[in-house]
């Protein structure tokens, strides 16, 4: 663990408030995704462009689509740049305010501001919190007996610079809203997840579920100190595996130096008339190891590096949950999570074989000298069990640091799908949640979507108009625009709507049978095709394909039998269910061939009929199985956790799946009932 029990002065006083670039004191820091902190100016100086995408795709296409990315310093990551720039990354509230209460305690020469108002030049004595004006002796008095300010806390700043007033600072540290520059921040939008002030929520968030910045604090917190908890036991494993890997090149040096020392006596016994070769098995051996050694060195390089970062995450998450203030915490816990997220899922980057080198002496004779010296016989030796639990003894496994899944799901809300005027029973195909929580469902027996509010209020019913009705709508998903994409097998097609229900565009001829729809973290449009037996991805504008998944296995052999349902994982996985296999099945973003999940039964690991798929924040991977009316929850390895839902629970032929915004896991039953879960 980082020094968690620094107090607020003793933190101030480390290097925990000095970039690691510049090494000076941080100037309007910005985090970035990977959880480092810099200045803003030298994100800007350490910016990077020329990252390139999948490489199957056209030239053109590809630089079409180039990102700006830079590399982090410290870890290395490869860091997507904002669309609209490096200002986008997210200020780093908690850091740049105790750089300011570090400027109070350090600068002894600051000028009075009202003095300095009126043409005069005089030191200031004193700080107003409520003002964050420094005055002079005078002005202060002034200051206390003006009847608007006499009730401000005004504080010398003999006494700032000596400690007395760290936490008094920190209280009156308020950030103030753009939109409202006024108004201070004081309220989160549990919707929106953002942090909002009054006049924002009597405005654009009137009707959303907001709380005090402390009441909302507690569920973020807890969430950051899980997630935080498991992550802490990552880096023993690397420093153990570090330490590994120093004694197998120590080992290798020794080893090396037999070997030599072998080879030099076999070469003494035949004199000059195997020099030659001598000299070339050496060099054989000399090549040998020195390229394994630069590989595990470069192993060791990489891992240290990954320990120092994930050293740097936790002490900066550390002192945040301790010393942050709670809309610190909250405008930070998106971008926190995300980032531990991904490191639940860090992988060492170890060796799987080691170098393994015999020198075998041969006869003495004349006739054949490579035979009469000997030869090398090299072979890579794969890491024992024995050695593997040696060195990764202090690893953890992924349920280790996921937040506890509750032994009973809580349902929070059910609405029957019912539409208007049906004249057949709802079979509930799609299910999606809009960016204001509105439910979006696909009615595939009366060929409609509809759209409910949070309280499951039927508020829209799109049909599509005349020339581009919907004939058999499948399934639903948004886009990074808001729009709705659907799929449409009876029309060969995706239409694309907008949340009022106004016809865009449609994707049209690459589809025989189109069902799952979802997007990737790109907004790429994933479609899986059940009568062609594959998976296209479409850019979201002009629906042109940009890549096509045949859905096949290393040796060519075809995959999919029937496939459903698609979602992705955080790391842009693509999840695939296949009832007739019936099994899930698992594709890397440019359509390699993965894994499986599942085989036909009724046992743990066996599923049935494998339909709506989903993932949360966390990796999870919820599965519906339709005829064993339950619900599989999967950790983010695949491996089976438990039935989330069961029959007991009431769950009836469940359908299609997704998780709201708010982290619940939501179901459409068959016949149309929707239901809504607490899980975690």
């Amino acid at each position: 663990m980082a020094d968690s029990k620094e107090t607020l002065a003793e933190l101030l006083e480390t290097s925990f408030l000095n970039c690691s670039h510049c090494s000076n004191k941080y100037q309007e820091c910005r985090l970035l995704p990977c959880l480092h902190t810099f200045c803003e100016q030298c994100i800007k100086g350490i910016q990077e462009t020329g990252c390139h995408g999948d490489d199957t795709s056209p030239a053109k296409e590809e630089k079409d689509r180039e990102l700006t990315k830079l590399s982090c310093p410290i870890c290395m990551s490869m860091v997507e740049v904002p669309q609209n720039g490096i200002a986008d990354f997210s200020e780093n509230s908690f850091l740049n305010n105790l750089c300011e209460l570090h400027d109070y305690k350090k600068d002894k020469n600051r000028p009075c501001e009202y003095c300095k108002y009126d043409g005069k030049d005089t030191n200031a004595m004193s700080l107003c919190l409520e003002c964050k004006d420094d005055m002079c002796q005078n002005c202060a008095d002034a200051h206390r007996r003006t009847k608007i300010t006499r009730d401000h806390k005004v504080i010398p700043f003999s006494q700032i610079q000596n400690g007395r007033y760290d936490h008094d600072i920190r209280e009156y540290q308020h950030k103030y809203c753009i939109s409202h520059p006024n108004h201070e921040l004081s309220l989160f939008c549990e919707k929106c997840e953002s942090l909002i002030c009054s006049e924002c929520k009597l405005h654009d968030h009137n009707d959303h579920r907001w709380s005090k910045f402390d009441d909302a604090v507690s569920k973020y917190k807890v969430q950051i100190e899980g997630l935080l908890s498991g992550i802490n036991g990552r880096i023993p494993s690397i420093q153990n595996y570090v330490q590994f890997l120093n004694q197998y090149c120590t080992s290798m040096e020794e080893n090396k130096a037999k070997m030599c020392s072998d080879i030099e006596n076999q070469t003494n016994m035949l004199h000059n008339m195997i020099d030659q070769q001598k000299n070339q098995v050496i060099e054989n051996i000399t090549e040998l190891y020195t390229e394994e050694e630069n590989q595990v060195k470069m192993k060791v390089q990489n891992l240290e590096t990954a320990s120092k970062s994930l050293q740097d995450n936790i002490r900066y998450l550390d002192n945040l949950l301790v010393h942050g203030k709670s809309e610190e915490i909250l405008q930070l816990h998106r971008d926190i999570t995300f980032r531990l997220t991904q490191l639940i899922h860090l992988q060492l980057d170890g060796i799987s074989t080691k170098l393994k080198v015999n020198f075998l002496p041969g006869m003495s004779t004349d006739q054949n000298i490579q035979t009469v010296f000997g030869k090398l016989s090299v072979n890579k030796v794969p890491i024992t069990q024995k050695e593997n639990a040696a060195t990764l003894k202090s690893g953890l496994s992924i349920s280790t640091i996921l937040p506890n899944v509750r032994n009973s799901a809580t349902l929070i809300q059910s609405f029957d799908g019912e539409g208007k005027n049906e004249g057949k029973d709802v079979w509930p195909t799609g299910l999606a949640i809009t960016k204001n929580d509105e439910m979006v469902l696909v009615d595939r027996g009366n060929k409609k979507v509809k759209i409910y509010d949070g309280s499951g209020k039927l508020k829209t019913e799109i049909y599509g108009p005349k020339d581009n009705k919907l004939q058999s709508p499948f399934d639903v998903t948004i886009l990074k625009s808001g729009n709705l994409a659907v799929t449409d097998h009876g029309a060969e097609d995706v239409k694309i709507f907008k949340p009022n229900g106004e016809f865009v565009s449609n994707i049209k001829g690459q589809f025989k049978y189109p069902r799952g729809i979802t997007t990737n973290s790109k907004g790429e449009i994933i479609v899986v095709d059940c009568n062609l037996l594959q998976l296209t991805v479409h850019d979201p504008e002009s629906g042109k394909v940009l890549k096509t998944i045949s859905g096949k296995d290393n040796s060519g052999l075809k995959l999919l039998v029937d496939p459903y349902y698609v979602s992705v994982t955080h790391q842009d996985n693509i999840l695939v269910t296949d009832t007739a296999a019936p099994n899930i099945k698992v594709f890397s973003p440019d359509g390699k061939y993965l894994a499986d999940y599942g085989n036909y039964g009724t046992k743990e690991d066996q599923i049935l009929q494998p339909y709506g798929i989903c993932c949360d924040d966390y990796g999870h991977m919820l599965v519906a199985d339709n005829k064993n009316h339950r619900i599989h929850l999967l950790l983010p390895d695949g491996k089976f956790s438990k039935f989330l839902l069961t029959k007991n629970d009431g769950l009836w032929h469940p359908m299609s799946v997704c998780i709201t915004r708010q982290g619940y896991f939501t179901v459409a039953e068959a016949l149309g009932k929707v239901k809504m879960y607490q899980y975690i």
